[in-house]
């Protein structure tokens, strides 16, 4: 498996492209620029064959309908964000509706779900927390988490829909699923791994999952 992270749109968020050995990938979170993301598809020769959404804010989607016009890829998110996408609700929490993806390319998963990509596995877990219908894929080991976890820091929760026990729960959840040097890569900013957040995060303190 190999990455490739594109930070992309006002906030940065990172648009991570995964793909195997046949260049067969998925794109988590194509926030923005999807005509620069076309272009690293392109150079990369990579056929993207899934977009896979962490959550519903606006610099996480925003570039979702240009990726999907490129690529003719379905779309797998959580249920509290498949409306935002088709053009149905409001960005949570922004006040305002995305560019609608065709509501058959939209595609609802939920904890537990199981996607291949090429040779790639692709497992659903719902990280409820920092935004309704949160989720973290887990692809070949790696826990591609949106904004549940940064390098020492977390996902804000005073934007609606968010609740910071819940998001310490999800927290716990994933680092009960999987060890400590597991790597986790963020919405935003570096990769870190869940040991080294749970030993050095000052916002995970009193989380004792690891000994």
């Amino acid at each position: 498996m190999k990455i490739l992270c594109a930070p992309v749109g006002v906030n940065q968020a990172n648009c991570y492209l995964v793909y195997d050995d046949e260049r067969r990938a998925c794109a988590v979170d194509p926030g923005d620029e999807p005509d620069r993301l076309r272009q690293i598809i392109e150079k990369e020769s990579l056929v993207v064959e899934a977009i896979l959404v962490t959550h519903g804010h606006f610099d996480h989607i925003g570039g979702v309908k240009g990726l999907v016009e490129t690529v003719g890829a379905p779309v797998y998110c959580g249920a509290e964000v498949a409306p935002v996408l088709r053009g149905l609700e409001e960005c949570p929490p922004f006040g305002h509706r995305m560019h609608a993806v065709d509501a058959s390319t939209v595609k609802v998963v939920g904890d537990g779900d199981m996607l291949e990509v090429g040779s790639l596995s692709v497992k659903v877990i719902s990280t409820p927390g920092h935004a309704p219908g949160s989720l973290t894929f887990e692809i070949d080991g790696y826990l591609f988490c949106g904004d549940l976890i940064f390098y020492r820091s977390v996902g804000r929760t005073d934007l609606p829909g968010g609740d910071f026990t819940t998001l310490l729960a999800s927290v716990e959840k994933l680092a009960r699923l999987y060890p400590a040097s597991t790597p986790v890569l963020p919405g935003h900013q570096w990769s870190t791994t869940l040991g080294e957040e749970l030993a050095e995060n000052p916002f995970l303190r009193g989380l004792k999952v690891y000994d």
